[in-house]
């Protein structure tokens, strides 16, 4: 299935997703079922926004490059999508904001009721959207950025950044990390990231998990995010995992 490892954490140099302004093959032969289950989601769930997000096609690795299509989506094609995980050619990459703290942490969030995923613990994510596309290319990179900002208020640019991309991946969804370490302590990023909840108006998130053992995530973490907790704080990778501009 695309030779893309699965079910472990490895190491990544790039994604390269062309944009297809085309309808998505898959989106095209589900459209009736897409729609009616959107319709009960409005039901149950009336609140959620059916914007457009970004679903994929062809995904394969070589040469430590993740390759693929993307084609705009209705956010209803995307949670149809998450329900019935297709066999078909469909897939749901996601970039991930790691935060880390100068004293050894790991800032999660926790997600407000009125979104899709309430109370799931895991780092700052999002689907990719039609603001990622950059000439015919997806910015994941810059999409990490923009959900991190969004949803804690912390830019990406004043902590510094992983080397290379992390990833994971089960079935066709692809999870891809990328580390960002702070020269602030946690006290101090979640007093800033408590501020910006307090004031955002959109309310994504309605609290911060500081995490310093897997454990501390708590059970509300998704699969993924285990995986990547388990690979960060594994006594083994201390000092050698960070592939960063010379922190160990």
């Amino acid at each position: 299935m695309g030779n893309i490892p699965e079910n472990q954490i490895f190491g990544l140099d790039a994604v390269h997703l062309r944009f297809d302004p085309d309808e998505h093959p898959w989106r095209v032969a589900e459209s009736e079922a897409v729609d009616a289950h959107w319709l009960r989601e409005q039901r149950e769930r009336p609140w959620l926004y059916n914007g457009t997000v970004m679903l994929h096609r062809g995904l394969t690795f070589e040469h430590g490059v993740i390759s693929g299509v993307s084609h705009r989506v209705p956010f209803a094609a995307l949670l149809h999508w998450l329900k019935i995980r297709p066999e078909a050619d469909a897939w749901h990459l996601f970039g991930s904001a790691v935060i880390l703290s100068a004293d050894g942490a790991m800032l999660l969030i926790r997600m407000a009721a009125n979104t899709a995923n309430p109370g799931r613990v895991y780092a700052p994510a999002g689907s990719l959207d039609p603001s990622d596309i950059a000439a015919d290319l997806i910015d994941v990179d810059g999409a990490i950025r923009r959900e991190a900002l969004e949803e804690t208020g912390l830019d990406l640019t004043e902590a510094e950044a992983e080397g290379r991309l992390l990833c994971w991946r089960h079935g066709r969804m692809v999870s891809v990390f990328r580390r960002f370490r702070y020269a602030e302590t946690a006290e101090q990023l979640v007093a800033r990231v408590r501020e910006h909840v307090r004031t955002s108006a959109e309310q994504e998130i309605d609290g911060v998990v500081v995490v310093r053992a897997p454990a501390d995530a708590g059970a509300t973490a998704p699969d993924y995010m285990q995986a990547l907790l388990a690979f960060h704080f594994d006594a083994r990778q201390i000092g050698t995992a960070w592939q960063g501009n010379g922190i160990g």
